[in-house]
């Protein structure tokens, strides 16, 4: 190989050794690495090392949000959501008369399916007592229930006369609404002046811009402290100790929605049968067919054991990753695909589960996510009376014509507004939330025996 003296440093930053005199460092020119990075040479990103890594546990939000973000400006965000197409009920059933646990919505003339575990029956509709109570007449033998539980299948069919009218009542389907709240999430970096001096310059397309390393650190770490807030913060309740005492309750994360609406899950997946039961469950949840599951190292190696045996012994019987290739190439990626059931699951890793600061640390390794698996795509939801398309996962920070507070960076000192104090300050702020629609199709696996 012959000599090659590179023109960057070991950063692979083009960085500026002697800056013109004139240059001052102000909010307009500063830049943090990954902002450079990600604008000007995106192949660096991979290669920002330190010790035990940049620190950054970024990815997750930027991945199931597709990219979009939304703003607010109330107190709250809200959506809907319809509940199911169809009415499925379960009742009492004596003779010919059915009292169900919540509303029915039939009518006369509606033909229902009618279940006791055992045996399947058809009626139709003659009489409607209240809103809880129907009578049916069996197309079949007759009846006989006696105080016994059912499955009614409402929405199956109707039969009508030559003649007949139409019905005089519809069918109504009340949605359900979402509500999530803002938070604000604060820090705050200081350093003297005479410290200030330790930045460095960097030549960019758009002018030189600075940075300075302890600044960049402490970025990265409100960036993280945001991205755990909005994927693991649960709402502090109503009585709790510390909103009686005054504090903000927060926003809830993902993962309290989740576990509130969606599915939960002991232990670890090692088998094709727990995967065809999340695919069972996802179809019964809704219309998502394809998953991405984050997840920690030991999952991780469970899902690699669990896809060398799919189709193995199949001739190109796999297709592992979202493209077409070798089941090592696939593995040296650290991207395992599998379609199982009709069902397509993404696995890839999650360095916030194995980093032993956050949840792999002591105690936390046995308690906390062994996986998080998002639903891919859109879903349709109920906005201010519109019905528009929204990724399963959107991040709305506070907006009007005046600020946004997305990610507000106030200088103090010689970087801004000047102080009296031989120092300088730098205040980061974003107020934000998050809108989870169809929770009902996220999947939370925890490590153990952690939920009863």
């Amino acid at each position: 190989m012959a000599f090659d003296l590179k023109t960057n440093n070991l950063s692979g930053l083009a960085i500026i050794t002697e800056p013109d005199s004139a240059l001052r460092a102000t909010p307009e020119n500063f830049v943090n690495l990954y902002d450079y990075a990600q604008q000007f040479q995106p192949e660096l990103i991979p290669e920002m090392m330190f010790a035990n890594g940049k620190g950054s546990i970024l990815g997750f939000i930027r991945a199931t949000t597709m990219g979009k973000e939304g703003t607010f400006e109330s107190d709250s965000i809200q959506h809907s959501e319809i509940n199911r197409l169809h009415n499925t009920l379960t009742a009492t059933a004596t003779g010919n008369v059915f009292t169900c646990t919540k509303a029915h919505q039939l009518r006369v003339k509606d033909v229902v399916k009618i279940s006791d575990g055992s045996r399947e029956y058809q009626a139709i509709v003659s009489a409607i007592t209240s809103p809880l109570v129907f009578t049916a007449l069996s197309d079949g033998a007759a009846f006989t229930f006696s105080a016994s539980s059912v499955t009614v299948l409402c929405d199956f069919s109707n039969r009508h006369a030559k003649g007949d009218s139409a019905f005089d009542k519809g069918k109504k389907w009340s949605p359900k609404i979402y509500k999530n709240y803002p938070h604000i999430v604060k820090e705050y970096y200081e350093v003297s002046d005479s410290d200030l001096a330790h930045k460095t310059w960097i030549e960019t397309p758009e002018g030189p811009k600075w940075f300075n390393l302890e600044m960049e650190r402490n970025s990265t770490l409100f960036d993280n402290k945001a991205e755990l807030t909005a994927v693991l913060h649960n709402r502090a309740l109503d009585n709790a100790p510390s909103t009686l005492a005054g504090f903000t309750q927060g926003m809830k994360g993902v993962v309290q929605q989740v576990e509130e609406r969606g599915n939960i899950s002991n232990d670890y997946i090692t088998t094709t049968v727990g995967l065809s039961n999340l695919a069972l469950r996802a179809k019964r949840q809704g219309t998502c067919r394809e998953f991405t599951v984050y997840s920690n190292h030991m999952q991780m190696r469970y899902f690699r054991e669990l896809a060398a045996g799919v189709n193995a012994s199949f001739l190109n019987g796999s297709n592992y990753g979202a493209f077409n290739n070798s089941t090592e190439m696939a593995l040296s990626l650290n991207f395992v695909s599998i379609f199982i059931d009709g069902v397509t699951f993404h696995f890839t890793s999650w360095a916030l589960l194995d980093d032993p600061t956050l949840l792999d640390a002591n105690g936390f390794d046995a308690t906390s996510l062994a996986y998080l698996m998002v639903p891919t795509g859109t879903m349709n939801v109920t906005e201010e009376g519109n019905v528009v398309a929204r990724p399963y996962l959107t991040m709305r920070y506070r907006s009007n014509n005046i600020t946004n507070r997305r990610r507000q960076v106030k200088f103090f000192g010689v970087l801004g507004q000047q102080v009296r104090e031989d120092k300088s300050s730098v205040e980061i702020l974003s107020e934000m939330t998050n809108q989870v629609v169809g929770a009902n199709s996220y999947f939370v696996g925890r490590k153990g025996l952690f939920y009863a």
